[in-house]
């Protein structure tokens, strides 16, 4: 242990490369998540933000902040220009897009089909009105970068869905009257039950064991979900699915898209979302509308 401290005292001192060993936040403590930049959005529902990451001077991330308005849908563009002359091919720029509840809906990181692209696009469907978080951040203790990320939302529901409760809820029917005092009449005596004694005709053999059958469940129907993220990736296109909260759908099930011909086999799968990659371009996707059927 010591030779390799020494090891590293001498190789900074013969001016070799210093490898940053902090976490590449300012403080520990800090909860820039709180005070995100926000982009705002221009009369044409677009916005874009740019700036510039470095780890070892402590600017490792970056957050911002975008407001839905009302139900619709967000593009998420991001450019990102590497340091250097030469491509670092373990360099990858990370994103994720969290909801109003701080839960990840969409992310791009080295364990996607897109790492270490310089290009990387997210499209989000059927977003309620909210503030929406996008988190920039490298992953490498020795990355820097320049980026700028595009942002364009697009409202699809023309007004705000409201309830009519209670209007439409069926009234209960009067419930029968019933007397303050017992009104069984004095004449009525309960029927009696006759006891019946068995005879034992010389001592009982063991008894037989009891063999329970248990009867098969039903098997599991077939699950509705929704298109809510899209990806470009090399056999197709790499879909992520809203499967909404009762945790009923697993890795292996089968889905198909409403008028996208052909299926596929969803992975990834935790409490709200699944994965999957389809044969079609993302455009044939969203003009089909991205109602999806899920079978086991």
């Amino acid at each position: 242990m010591r030779r390799f401290v020494l090891a590293v005292v001498l190789l900074g001192a013969c001016g070799g490369t210093q490898i940053p060993i902090h976490s590449g936040y300012k403080s520990d403590k800090a909860k820039p998540w709180k005070k995100p930049k926000a982009i705002a959005l221009d009369e044409k529902s677009e916005g874009k933000a740019e700036g510039d990451l470095n780890y070892k001077d402590y600017k490792r991330a970056k957050w911002f902040s975008i407001d839905i308005p009302a139900n619709g849908e967000l593009n998420l563009r991001l450019e990102v220009t590497p340091p250097g002359d030469e491509a670092n091919e373990e360099f990858d720029l990370a994103m994720e897009v969290l909801d109003p509840g701080y839960r990840v809906i969409s992310k791009s990181d080295k364990e996607e089909e897109d790492a270490g692209e310089l290009n990387k696009t997210r499209t989000l469907y059927d977003l309620t009105p909210g503030k929406y978080l996008v988190h920039l951040y490298l992953q490498g203790r020795m990355d820097s970068a320049d980026f700028v990320l595009r942002a364009a939302y697009k409202r699809t529901s023309a007004a705000e869905i409201k309830s009519d409760f209670p209007a439409k809820v069926a009234f209960t029917p009067p419930l029968p009257m019933v007397p303050i005092t017992d009104d069984t009449p004095k004449s009525y005596k309960p029927a009696t039950t006759a006891t019946v004694k068995i005879k034992k005709n010389g001592p009982r053999g063991p008894a037989q064991p009891v063999t329970k059958v248990e009867k098969p469940g039903p098997a599991p129907s077939a699950k509705s979900a929704r298109v809510i993220g899209l990806s470009v990736s090399g056999g197709g296109t790499q879909i992520t699915l809203g499967i909404g909260t009762a945790n009923e759908v697993n890795s292996g099930w089968k889905g198909t898209i409403s008028g996208v011909p052909g299926g596929f086999v969803v992975d990834s799968c935790n409490e709200r979302t699944c994965k999957a990659t389809v044969k079609a371009t993302p455009d044939q996707i969203k003009a089909a509308g991205g109602n999806v059927t899920l079978t086991p």
